[in-house]
């Protein structure tokens, strides 16, 4: 059977569709429900009228300043900028970011797509990256971090180690991945994350003094206990493994105004909350030897697969944080857009019940379903069978079988599937 025809893109056309993308979203349909929190916080924290943590800081509750006070530094060219133009630059940036990740991640892994390849990855990381937008949050730039970090491990060490160190800045949830770089030619990346963290976290004593810099410290670990004390209000609507468990399996959380309650048992949440952590230390177990004991052509296939596992296994993921799926998206379009026979169909068809599922999400305006869908877990769905599809991929390939003379005279064609 001939090969499917892959499609075949122009650098300089697609960095000007990518460019006006980014341009024409920034100016028209960001909203800035993240991003003004990042501004206003750190702008008004340089100018002496706003603390950096609390209520008050940020945009005002629920929008507070949320980040370690090292990145207080990262925000700070922005912050200086009228908060319009900041907006356009943190989202032209968002676009950069994950644009050049992708494509240093096309070449690496040597990805090509079919049309319809082409245009599934499309459908599904266009809601994504609509609410990336409209949201502007800080995620495309992490995951354009750890991916360029991941893809950099083995040849670049350095660049690899300052960009996870800038993510792990931002977020604990980098750390995800320390596994992915004890492999031996990556753990180099890992000496130079750890100097780089250290001089990273050491810098703002060096502009606050170390009096102060504690106190802020102190300041943002007590608000982030305080922020994850309130599980009602932290845990909605999350499309992971442990939100889908407490609204199916308990009544701990009473739905909003006009969102349908879906819970199909009353157990105590905590036993529920004990089974999501054994069921997400397991399946994060599975997931790393995997990924050690994995064939060299198809460790990257963990490699994007780790994206799409943190999202489905952290305690808490809001569907305008999928952008973390675009590594697993990329890879399992080109699993889908392979010649027959190179990956199992099986993996195909799972990949064909992920568009379907991301059609369902996004296909209709109508709102009491859109509710009902995000309250079912539809992204959680979704995320289990795009992991279906990798994991599916990643087996090891079947040696070719062992025909003897007789049957090979018989049939010359015959071929291991």
């Amino acid at each position: 059977m001939d090969a499917p025809p892959m499609v075949r893109v122009a650098k300089i056309p697609a960095i000007a569709l990518i460019g006006t993308l980014a341009i024409v979203s920034a100016l028209y349909f960001a909203k800035d429900t993240d991003f003004i929190a990042y501004w206003r916080g750190v702008r008004g924290f340089m100018a002496g009228f706003k603390p950096l943590y609390g209520p008050n800081s940020g945009a005002g509750h629920p929008q507070e300043f949320r980040y370690p006070p090292v990145t207080v530094f990262f925000f700070l060219p922005l912050a200086f900028l009228p908060m319009r133009l900041a907006s356009v630059c943190w989202t032209v940036l968002g676009w950069a970011a994950c644009g050049w990740a992708s494509a240093v991640a096309i070449a690496r892994w040597k990805l090509a797509f079919t049309l319809p390849g082409a245009l599934s990855a499309v459908l599904l990381l266009a809601q994504p990256t609509w609410l990336a937008v409209v949201f502007g949050n800080v995620q495309p730039h992490l995951v354009a971090l750890l991916l360029l970090a991941l893809l950099w491990s083995e040849e670049h060490p350095d660049r690899a180690g300052l960009a996870l160190a800038v993510a792990i800045c931002f977020k604990v949830w980098p750390l995800f991945f320390v596994p992915w770089f004890l492999i031996r030619r990556r753990r180099a990346t890992l000496a130079y994350a750890a100097a780089a963290s250290g001089v990273l976290w050491i810098a703002p004593a060096l502009c606050f003094g170390w009096a102060r810099y504690a106190a802020l410290l102190h300041s943002f670990f007590t608000h982030a206990v305080a922020i994850a004390s309130y599980p009602e209000g932290v845990w909605y609507s999350s499309q992971s493994l442990r939100g889908v468990l407490l609204r199916l399996l308990t009544n701990a959380v009473h739905p909003r105004d006009g969102y349908p309650d879906v819970s199909l048992a009353a157990l105590p949440p905590a036993l529920v909350s004990g089974c999501y952590g054994l069921l997400a230390a397991l399946a994060y177990g599975y997931l790393v030897i995997a990924m050690w004991r994995a064939q060299e052509s198809r460790r990257w296939l963990w490699d994007a697969a780790a994206f799409l596992f943190f999202s489905a296994l952290q305690p808490f993921c809001m569907n305008s944080g999928l952008i973390s799926l675009l590594p697993a998206v990329l890879a399992a379009a080109h699993v889908f857009s392979a010649p027959s026979g190179q990956y199992p169909q099986a993996a195909r068809r799972a990949f064909l019940v992920t568009c379907i599922l991301s059609i369902l999400a996004n296909s209709t305006f109508y709102r009491p379903f859109q509710r009902a869908a995000l309250m079912w877990g539809i992204d959680f769905w979704l995320m289990l069978a795009l992991g279906f599809t990798l994991v599916i991929a990643a087996r090891p390939a079947a040696a070719p079988a062992r025909l003897s003379a007789g049957s090979i005279s018989e049939t010359p064609s015959v071929t291991a599937r």
